[in-house]
This record gives C-alpha cells, structure tokens and sequence, in this order.
C-alpha cells in the first residue's frame, strides 16, 4: 500500500478510536506505527529489515530498530498520543539508545506525529531535524517528509535533510508571506493584461483583493488577518494614452461577481461552563480561545507549525502573531489547521471544548 493510502486509513483510526491510542501504547505501535515502516518497504516481520525490542550494546532496549544490508540504520521510538515527544527527557531517551551504536538519527512517534532528530547534536532541542504531525498538515506534507527515511531512501536521508532546509530558507527568503505571493502574482497578472489590452488602466487595490481571492480557492492561503489598504485608489496606467482612454470599474468588472460565491467557513467553540467563542474573522476565535484556556498551558504542550512555536514569549520576524498577554500566538495558518489545532488543545488538556466548524 501506497504511505499516502496508508496515512489516510490511520487518520481515520485516530479520529474514531483516540481513546485507545491515548493509553494504550502497542495499540499504536501495531495499528499506527507498523502500518507506516511497512509502506516505506522496512518489513517489520522480517528481521532483516527491523528488529522490535531488540538491546544494543548497553543493554537498552528501543522499541524499533531499522536495518539495511545487517547495519543499524534507524531507531524508532513509540509513544501513545498522551506523551509530550518535544521533551528533553524523551529526546534524550531515544538520543542514548543511538549514540553508543554511532545511529546518527533517530525517529520518535506516537503514530500521528513523527519527528527526525539528530543524535549527534548537544542540544535536546537542536537535535530535532524536523517534526510533522497528520493532524494538522496535509497527507502529501507528511508522505513526502515520512519518505525521506523510506528503506530505499534511507542512505540519502543526510543529504535530503540539506536538500529540505535550502527548500525551506530560500522560501522563506523569496515568500515571506501570503501578501508577497499576492503581489508576485498581481504583477504577472498586469503583465498579462497589458499584453492583451495596452491600454487598460488596472486599479491595483481592486485586482489585489481579485487575485486574493482566486489564490485562495486554489490554496488554503489565510485571509484571517485585516487588510492595511489606503483609502485612495491607486491606478497603474500604459504610458499610451492614458489621458484619452476610459477608465473601468475593475471591482465591478471583475472583483464583485466572485465575492458573491466566496463562503468561509467559521469556528465556533462552546466552553463547558456555555461560553461560547464564535467572532466573525477565524483568527479573532482562535486567538480568544487560546487566551481563555491560557497561554501558559497551551505553551506547555509545545505545539509547533511550519517550524514556529503555536506561543511563543518572543516575536517572529516572519510569521503574522498575535499577541495576548505576555505571549504571541502564532496565526498565519489555514482555518483547517486553527481547527485542528483546537482540538489537539482540547484533547491534550481534556478541556471538553465543542469545537465546531460552520459557513
């Protein structure tokens, strides 16, 4: 079975049955776990390829080790979904279990989230090379990251983590947020119309908010966050006879036939005391929601998205946050990841939040 194929049955395992998963820690190897090593070709009947609960050279016992050619290349370690995995103790758990055999990296997992570290780092927290979590990103994220560790990948692993990290910082360099993505695509689209129409005089406020909007049918891009747009319209015109040509409404021309079939979808979360949290933008529930429960206890869950803390006591440079007491939340996410997000919290802290999803 294809790792993608196989993600979306265990999603669904989780989403129906977490209670099991919660305590019970060889229901999650067996249903969670195995399922995955196997689609990535580690066969974990065959002790050629993966040797369970088997002692090193000091006598520990990981709960998985990987082998390729009879040399240890991997250690996995299971955990059930009540397990905090970014913790110093259990990093510098799985972190012994492979320095004394010289494993440069490790897995740790409770079947939903895996994280890669580095054993060689002093660190704790600089061991962590990378973490996904199925809940919160989509199967395509979480196969492609689960893949770099696949039985046929697994000599490379070193040189695809290079490969990801010049990905990821050039990204961050050249995409620095939705907005600049806007803008990108705003410029090729005036391009593009000149090309057509030389003389076409383009209101960029109004095919700003048109290319937005078509953006964010394509991608979850997060529209959460007030727009800063000056109250006077610019135009962008051709230098040919701008003074001669009329000018077109584009907001009537383009932009307002797709707003009236734009539907966002909201969230509302009821407290068990009957509170209930349900603002008109995304972002405003979340961040109120995340303020009623406490910054302080959702910090302590160390829940991380797209490499930056969900709370932080430090601001990103990067990232949209905003702030509620002495922290900064982190919302420059989709509604489908606030949501999730949500009800991590709410199943972590057993909370008994409704947490609901509406248009």
């Amino acid at each position: 079975m294809k790792i993608s194929e196989t993600l979306t049955e265990i999603l669904e395992q989780v989403t129906e049955f977490r209670g099991d998963y919660t305590s019970n820690e060889q229901a999650v190897r067996t249903q969670l776990i195995e399922p995955v090593l196997n689609s990535l070709g580690w066969k974990t009947s065959n002790p050629k390829y993966v040797r369970p609960n088997a002692p090193n050279e000091e006598g520990k016992i990981p709960d998985y080790t990987l082998l390729k050619e009879s040399k240890s290349k991997l250690v996995v370690e299971a955990k059930n979904l009540s397990v905090e995995l970014v913790d110093d103790k259990v990093i510098n758990q799985i972190a012994n279990y492979c320095y004394k055999p010289g494993i440069e990296f490790g897995i740790l997992t409770n079947g939903v989230r895996w994280l890669l570290f580095n054993t060689f780092q002093k660190n704790p927290q600089d061991r962590i090379v990378w973490q996904v979590d199925l809940e919160k990103e989509s199967i395509e994220t979480v196969s492609r990251k689960l893949s770099s560790f696949s039985y046929d990948n697994i000599d490379r692993l070193e040189s695809l983590i290079q490969e990801s990290k010049t990905l990821e910082s050039n990204w961050s360099e050249l995409i620095a947020s939705t907005d600049t993505i806007v803008s990108i695509v705003v410029q090729k689209l005036i391009e593009k119309i000149r090309i057509h129409n030389s003389n076409f005089q383009i209101d960029t406020k109004e095919i700003s908010k048109f290319t937005k909007n078509k953006l964010s049918k394509l991608f979850e891009i997060s529209n959460d966050q007030d727009e800063d747009e000056d109250n006077e319209t610019q135009v962008l015109t051709t230098p040919q006879n701008t003074k001669e040509k009329e000018f077109i409404e584009v907001k009537d021309y383009i932009y307002n036939r797709q707003e009236k079939t734009k539907i966002r979808e909201k969230i509302t979360v009821t407290f068990p005391d009957g509170t209930k949290v349900s603002h008109k933008k995304v972002v405003n529930t979340f961040v109120d929601t995340i303020s009623r429960i406490g910054g302080d206890k959702v910090k302590a869950l160390g829940i991380i998205d797209s490499g930056v803390p969900l709370i932080s006591e430090i601001k990103d440079n990067k990232y949209p946050q905003h702030k509620i007491g002495n922290y900064w939340v982190m919302v420059g996410t989709s509604t489908i990841t606030k949501f999730r997000m949500l009800n991590d919290i709410n199943n972590r802290l057993n909370l008994n939040l409704k947490i609901e999803k509406f248009v």
